[in-house]
């Protein structure tokens, strides 16, 4: 598994330095190729196709790569930073959730954003998503819940027909205090089945986010969490793979 995030498309891994932010993933995941250089994301998805099908054949690690090309141009079009997945055969039942992060470089009007301004936004979007404050273990957040109906296709269904399925997804908004960046972390899973299972598992690699203290300010330590927060769940993620995480730019952040 390729850990190395590029700043851009063209630049060498090996020549990364030390990220300012960076976030441990559990092992299980299978991690898209939404940083590498796109005349190579087509080659990148078949490799990682022979990974999770290692019994398939050519025809099928195709079939895959063709699948998911369009959705690893969407997230790079995004400024997606990271994005992995995982494959779950629960009691011989299939399971699965995306996990997509990104560090936004330009807030709306370049202004420094707070969690209280950020859950304020988001609670006039005006949907059925529900907004909460948590806290995690690198400062105040804000979590937001949602589910969309959406088709699947064949290919990745168990009767082997397109079916519409809810796909319930959590995105957590953490503002920097330095900059006027945010962190953005994603979950995704049309098994509502495991939701428990799955939002534990986010809430757990969320926690682990650290910033470089070379880029936290001494005069700006971390205020103490307020007893009113809800906590955002334990931080233990056993035998992660540490993911640097860098800057991307997004033009819609609330979208």
């Amino acid at each position: 598994m390729n850990t190395m995030l590029p700043g851009d498309s063209s630049a060498d891994p090996m020549a990364v330095v030390t990220p300012r932010l960076t976030f441990r993933v559990p092992p299980a995941f299978f991690e898209l190729p939404v940083h590498e250089p796109p005349e190579q994301v087509g080659e990148a998805l078949i490799e990682l196709a022979q990974d999770i099908y290692p019994e398939g054949n050519a025809e099928l690690w195709f079939q895959y790569a063709a699948m998911q090309l369009p959705v690893i141009a969407e997230m790079m079009e995004a400024g997606v930073s990271y994005a992995g997945f995982c494959l779950l055969d629960l009691d011989g039942r299939r399971s699965t959730a995306t996990v997509t992060a990104a560090l936004l470089e330009s807030v709306p009007d370049g202004q420094k954003m707070t969690a209280a301004s950020v859950a304020a936004e988001l609670a006039g979007l005006g949907d059925q998503g529900q907004v909460e404050t948590v806290w995690l273990t690198a400062g105040e957040a804000v979590a937001r819940f949602t589910a969309d109906v959406t088709t699947l296709p064949a290919e990745v269904t168990d009767s082997g027909r397109p079916e519409d399925v809810e796909v319930g997804k959590i995105a957590v908004f953490l503002p920097l205090r330095k900059d006027a960046e945010m962190a953005l972390f994603e979950l995704s899973t049309p098994c509502m089945q495991d939701w428990d299972l799955y939002s534990d598992l986010f809430f757990n690699i969320v926690n682990t986010l650290e910033v470089s203290p070379t880029e936290t300010p001494a005069e700006a330590p971390l205020p103490q969490q307020p007893e009113h927060l809800p906590a955002a769940g334990p931080t233990d993620v056993a035998s992660g793979v540490a993911v640097p995480l860098q800057a991307k730019s997004v033009r819609d952040v609330f979208g």
